[in-house]
This record gives C-alpha cells, sequence and structure tokens, in this order.
C-alpha cells in the first residue's frame, strides 16, 4: 500500500530568515516589497528545505516513508498498517502546520509515478511513457539532438541491462 503526498507551494510555508528577507527585495510600481518566506529561486532554498523535511519526519524515514524535497511516499505492508504510518504522517504535519497540495496527492494506491518513475509495491520501475519517448524519437542529426537523446537515455540507465 503507497500514498504519495505533496506539499503544496514548499518553500512557501517556510519562515525566512529575518536578517536575510532585505537581501530579497524587489521592486514594482507599487513600492519595495522583499519575501517573508523561502522563495523558490534563491541559493539553497532546496538543500534548506530538505534538511528540514529530514527533520521533521526523522523518526518515519527509511522505516515507512521516504522524502524527497516536497514529494513525500509513504509506504506500508497492509491497509490497517497504512492507516497507522498516515496517522503518524499528519500528526507531525499538523505539527508544523504543513499544507498539502490535494491535486497532487494519491491514497491507499498500489501504483504512482514519483520523481520521473513508476514506484510499485514491488519497487521502482520504469515509466512506460519514458521509454514510449525514446521509441518515437527520430535518429539525431546534429550534436543537440544527440544531447537530448542522450539525457532521455540516461533517466533509463538503471533499467538497461
Amino acid at each position: 500500500m503507497l500514498s504519495f503526498i505533496d506539499a503544496f507551494f514548499g518553500y512557501h510555508q517556510i519562515p525566512m530568515f529575518q536578517p536575510y528577507e532585505k537581501k530579497t527585495v524587489f521592486v514594482t510600481s507599487h513600492g519595495l516589497y522583499c519575501y517573508i518566506v523561502m522563495s523558490f529561486g534563491l541559493n539553497n532554498t532546496g538543500a534548506t528545505y530538505q534538511r528540514l523535511m529530514t527533520k521533521i519526519f526523522k523518526p518515519l524515514i527509511g522505516q515507512v516513508m521516504e522524502v524527497y524535497i516536497n514529494d513525500i511516499v509513504v509506504k506500508s505492508k497492509t491497509r490497517s498498517e497504512h492507516t497507522l504510518h498516515l496517522e503518524k504522517t499528519f500528526r507531525l504535519m499538523r505539527v508544523y502546520n504543513m499544507k498539502l497540495n490535494p491535486a497532487k496527492c494519491a491514497f491507499g494506491v498500489r501504483a504512482s509515478k514519483f520523481l520521473g518513475f513508476m514506484v510499485t509495491q514491488r519497487g521502482i520501475e520504469v515509466n512506460l511513457n519514458q521509454i514510449r519517448v525514446v521509441m518515437e524519437t527520430f535518429a539525431p542529426n546534429n550534436k543537440n539532438e544527440l544531447q537530448h537523446l542522450t539525457g532521455r537515455l540516461a533517466t533509463l540507465r538503471r533499467f538497461i541491462a
């Protein structure tokens, strides 16, 4: 049993360290403004967010959960275990006032896409859409097209024997 959870505008849920707010000032026709929450374009935002997620979910990571930035997968063997794991997850989210994006969440499923791969109860599997894209790609005619093809194949390398 799997659940895939997406934090709603994850970075914007983290307050900016107040002394650094003035470093995010931007100008509009209505005046000067600064971010009071973390912005997507700042250096180290991803690493900071990952550190916070790891700290929040430390008791569950590696046991019943995996976290990559704002994407979370909760994994369980049975439905009753899964309910308990989700309760623990939501309890931690509530403590930290974490908001979710319901349009990107899937609960109690057998498989779903996670970080571009298909995650099932058996493990990580190839995403059939990625194979289709490679199969429909014409032979490269220049360096740029070759680089695109190489990039597409690189995402599949763990599945090629």
